[in-house]
């Protein structure tokens, strides 16, 4: 039992570093979007997605422990948090309890800092799409939908007006 929750409290203080670390490079990422470097943004979306695949590893490692744990309590997987298993091993292992509920709530705060990150940069993206497509608009219209002019001869006619007005003045 013991070594279970050694186990436990290891895997959790190893992936909150990993929480550290994307947080960090979500920070970063949101730096380099809004001075327009593309090429350290995709840089840190890269070193995002191993972080990922970093907390999903050791997220599975965590599963098992808790599985583990929960039989032993006998408690439906489901229905076993790090609260839980913080009261039921307070009297026997107080150290561990105190670590689990510390976890616990760090966690927390980082799954909710992650999704105000997260939120925000999306709306930079969405943000920055808009003002791309409303440039692209503009440019498309300057050039119209027409086809050049052509003579009876087959050359394009020079004296057809181009482009469009931008203003009211001429």
């Amino acid at each position: 039992m013991e070594s279970l929750l050694a186990e436990l409290v290891e895997i959790l203080g190893v992936e909150l570093g990993q929480y550290r670390d994307l947080l960090r490079l979500l920070r970063i990422q949101r730096e380099h979007f809004a001075t327009y470097d593309i090429r350290s943004f995709e840089e840190i979306t890269k070193r995002q997605g191993t972080v990922v695949l970093k907390i999903k590893t050791l997220e599975e490692a965590r599963k098992s422990i808790v599985c583990s744990l929960a039989q032993y309590f006998d408690i439906p997987h489901e229905e076993f948090t790090l609260a839980k298993l913080a009261t039921l091993v307070d009297g026997s292992y107080p150290a561990y309890a105190s670590r689990c509920v510390a976890y616990q709530q760090e966690i927390l705060s980082f799954i909710r800092e992650l999704e105000n990150l997260r939120e925000s940069n999306a709306y930079l993206i969405q943000h920055a799409l808009h003002y791309v497509s409303g440039v692209l608009r503009i440019f498309a219209s300057a050039h119209g939908t027409e086809q050049a002019p052509y003579s009876s001869s087959g050359q394009i006619e020079h004296n057809a007006v181009k482009g469009k007005h931008v203003s009211g003045w001429s």
